[in-house]
């Protein structure tokens, strides 16, 4: 299930791709989304350590207030096991922006 707490972020989406050519790894977890930017701040997401083991913590760059586009941010990470995560969390600065409990498995 996806949580969204901040209004202005249109479409995000979670999940993970089956990869059956590679032993070493289950797939590939992917976080996609939209987020409204100005021109000087730039849109990436970045892994924020210390969190639980089974919860990916994101981190973008505070959302600013004077927005003058959206842009696609795209964060990606090869998975061991498919229950290596069972949430993501996405922040803006110290703001929790989104939660999502229910990663989608495409095979």
């Amino acid at each position: 299930m996806m949580h969204v707490l901040q209004q202005d972020l249109d479409l995000w989406e979670v999940w993970i791709e089956y990869d059956q050519f590679s032993p070493e790894i289950f797939g590939i977890l992917y976080v996609h989304g939209e987020v409204t930017v100005d021109k000087k701040t730039s849109s990436y997401l970045t892994k924020i350590t210390g969190a639980e083991e089974c919860q990916l913590n994101l981190q973008l760059p505070v959302i600013s207030t004077n927005v003058t586009s959206t842009k696609e941010v795209l964060y990606s990470e090869p998975i061991k096991n498919l229950n290596q995560y069972t949430s993501i969390r996405i922040y803006a600065g110290d703001e929790l922006i989104g939660y999502f409990d229910d990663i989608e498995v495409m095979i």
